[in-house]
């Protein structure tokens, strides 16, 4: 019986952690465009935006970054990754992962950051500047 209830426990404690870990949808986009397409796209955004790249994983289409100070946080560590859905589409989710000041001293959530990256994503794209080749 203790087995059963130190489980029921686990299991309720765990259901926060998998439901905050389902990115906003402000944090995602879907584009009728294939995976690669985007993610160079979306590396020419990161670097027109003059963020840090830290890794780029061309295998996986990830890359974290690091954005600056902001009006609310001394600046944010973030992951962008593009999944492909089908040979012709793509879907980008960019998530947060750190606060560089932490929570007592960021405030932010990284949202306009986030609309920034992915604005640049679609100008990127809408202008036929993305080759297969960046």
């Amino acid at each position: 019986m203790k087995v059963i209830t130190a489980l029921l426990l686990l299991g309720a404690m765990a259901a926060p952690i998998l439901v905050a870990q389902q990115p906003p949808d402000w944090a995602t986009r879907e584009y009728a465009v294939p995976a690669d397409k985007v993610f160079a796209a979306a590396l020419r955004s990161i670097q027109q935006q003059k963020h840090e790249m830290k890794t780029v994983d061309h295998d996986r289409n990830q890359v974290t970054f690091h954005v600056g100070l902001t009006a609310w946080s001394w600046g944010y560590n973030m992951m962008l990754t593009v999944n492909s859905l089908d040979a012709t589409h793509a879907k980008v989710v960019v998530a947060v992962v750190s606060k560089s000041g932490g929570d007592a001293l960021s405030w932010g959530s990284g949202k306009k950051e986030v609309r920034k990256i992915l604005g640049g994503i679609d100008a990127e794209i809408a202008a036929g500047k993305v080759s297969l080749k960046e």
